[in-house]
């Protein structure tokens, strides 16, 4: 899904109800070409409304595409109608964006591409220039025109530049193409004042952006991490034995190293050009890390900011991995940061008491019964999504359990590639946050660690006890051993131990049961690591290891702001308890067994709700 809540259903529904007949018939046409393809208005509800996902599963119709003509046929189409359908959809969306309107008034201007463009018939009559040479060139100037340049503005890395905002491998082939004749031009003395000032030069083997961090970058951070959290024996006296006695610090630690990095890279690349610099050093000269570090902190009040705990410890690794690599100004810098910024001395000094920012939280979601709904039926929105991505995949003849496991083994187009990575991205993600959601919302609000880094069905310490076959009484029994808890050691000390939860197919746990079953059955079996592990929650990779937690997080990060309710696995915890607590105030024996934490500390986090009930009360009558 997109990051906006905008999906194709809303698009639909705009242009079929809009005042311009011509829009009318965009939003018709876009209607008609989906629904003769199978796609329900649970499907669209569900499906991002963007051009690109758009065109993944309505390709621009070409003669020389055998498999598109031939799902036309199937589909009982003629190539006209899916091309008009097509162009129309295509127009409904981008009306809907503005980009329509936007591109029809680019399309108008009076600059010297257009006057570059009228000069062009006049070469193809004269034989000077070939037709086909020209196809590109329209492509190049709108996308030129939407950045604001003219064709003056024009140099190599400006054109490389617009390899982002191609929606599509062919797009990118026109942009090359428009360069090149662009250069192809210089030749005629006519032309030389329309062109700009230096040569492009070949764009071959130039291809598309694939991440938002250059490959290179991305090669050095990891060495980096790697030399970060990697321990040697100090007294070894050759490189073999202290390779040999390298110790790596675990999972979890490296991941944050990791993220921290990556965070870091991404958000220097706002300050500094990638392609000017030559190396990660090059990012982390003083005045960078000080606008990095500066610009992070004051996102950590938006939305979808880093919490001040999470931003001083990606700031300490960054300080480690500089110090370990020498770079001991600049990991001073960072500590100095650490000490003077106030959102990193929040950071440092959080503990397990209810942060004010969560607090906030805890008072929006109590203050709105929209919001509670939200919260207390996520799972269900979370798995009526990930349903969506496996039928349309149905739709679209894609087998994404076998593209799950081996991307090659189907003969699928580009196209087809794209978009069932797309649809198996949605599906886990979706898949994944449902499962954890429900066994949060009917099981206990468990902390994320223990979710997905205790919870499986391992015959030497099992926590996850499928009893779904059992047809007297049909049963998932969840039982993480208090030992693993972060609090349970005092548990124990109080005398208390976690007990077993069950998520019966009955009563009210049905809902949770069935999105655990289907986890099971269609969501696991898509993570190459479901083969190598008894984890709940496998990895990506084909290995014995968890999901890494990170990745979690922003998985949940981007599911739950697609149904307008961000949060964090940490809000599940206060999120539930404070609607425990605001419904029946005497339930702080019960929460304390299910949380682990002591009733003083409970009364403590949520007093906020006692005080906001006697503000909110109307005074007695004092007759």
């Amino acid at each position: 899904m997109l990051p906006s809540n905008t999906t194709m259903h809303d698009i639909i529904t705009y242009g079929t109800n809009h005042e311009d007949p011509t829009v009318r018939q965009y939003g018709t046409h876009l209607q008609r070409l989906l629904r003769d393809r199978g796609y329900r208005d649970h499907h669209l509800k569900a499906m991002a409304g963007g051009l690109p996902e758009y065109l993944e599963i309505a390709p621009k119709y070409s003669k020389r595409d055998a498999r598109l003509n031939a799902r036309i046929a199937a589909w009982g189409i003629k190539p006209a109608t899916y091309r008009q359908y097509q162009g129309d959809g295509r127009r409904c969306i981008e009306h809907y964006h503005g980009d329509l309107q936007s591109r029809l008034a680019r399309r108008g201007l009076q600059d010297t591409f257009y006057k570059l463009s009228t000069v062009l018939p006049d070469l193809i009559e004269a034989s000077l220039v070939k037709e086909s040479q020209t196809g590109g060139f329209p492509k190049l100037c709108d996308l030129s025109r939407a950045r604001g340049w003219d064709i003056f503005d024009l140099t190599r890395d400006r054109v490389i530049q617009l390899r982002e905002d191609c929606l599509s491998p062919s797009q990118w082939d026109h942009v090359k193409r428009g360069a090149k004749l662009i250069d192809f031009l210089r030749k005629f003395p006519t032309c030389i004042a329309m062109l700009p000032p230096r040569e492009i030069g070949s764009l071959k083997g130039v291809l598309r952006v694939s991440s938002d961090i250059p490959e290179f970058l991305t090669e050095e951070a990891a060495e980096w991490v790697q030399s970060a959290t990697t321990v040697y024996d100090q007294t070894a006296l050759t490189p073999e034995a202290r390779e040999a006695t390298a110790n790596q610090q675990s999972d979890g630690s490296v991941g944050i190293y990791q993220a921290a990095i990556r965070t870091y890279i991404r958000t220097a690349g706002e300050f500094r050009n990638y392609n000017s610099t030559n190396g990660l050093p090059a990012l982390f000269d003083k005045e960078t890390i000080e606008k990095v570090v500066v610009v992070l902190c004051n996102r950590s009040k938006l939305p979808n900011g880093l919490a001040p705990r999470t931003l001083h410890e990606y700031a300490d690794k960054l300080r480690l991995t500089l110090q370990r690599r020498g770079h001991v100004e600049e990991a001073d810098k960072i500590s100095s940061l650490m000490s003077r910024l106030p959102v990193l001395i929040e950071g440092e000094n959080a503990s397990e008491l209810m942060s004010p920012r969560t607090e906030v939280w805890c008072r929006a979601l109590l203050s709105d019964p929209v919001r509670t709904e939200k919260f207390e039926t996520q799972h269900l929105q979370y798995a009526t999504k990930a349903h969506a991505a496996l039928e349309i995949a149905k739709i679209e003849g894609i087998d994404l359990h076998s593209f799950a496991l081996n991307p090659s083994i189907l003969p699928l187009s580009v196209e087809e590639k794209r978009l069932a990575t797309r649809l198996l991205r949605q599906a886990r993600i979706f898949g994944v946050c449902s499962a954890f959601a429900a066994i949060e919302l009917d099981a206990a609000p468990f902390r994320k660690s223990n979710i997905l880094c205790d919870l499986q069905w391992d015959e030497h310490l099992p926590t996850f006890f499928d009893h779904s076959a059992d047809e007297m009484d049909p049963r998932f029994n969840i039982h993480i051993p208090t030992e693993l808890l972060k609090n349970g050691m005092a548990m124990i000390k109080r005398g208390q131990r976690m007990p077993p939860f069950t998520i019966s197919a009955t009563d009210h746990g049905a809902d949770a049961f069935n999105i655990l079953k289907f986890y099971l059955t269609n969501i696991r079996p898509l993570f190459p690591g479901a083969r190598a592990s008894s984890y709940f929650f496998p990895a990506l990779e084909e290995k014995n290891a968890p999901l890494v937690t990170q990745t979690f997080d922003g998985w949940l990060s981007e599911c739950s702001l697609s149904i307008g309710l961000p949060l964090t696995p940490h809000n599940f915890r206060h999120g539930l308890c404070s609607i425990e607590i605001n419904a029946d105030p005497t339930c702080f024996p019960e929460l304390e067994i299910v949380t682990g934490d002591t009733e003083r500390v409970l009364r403590r986090n949520y007093a906020f709700i006692d005080a906001d009930k006697r503000v909110t009360c109307p005074p007695r009558n004092p007759s």
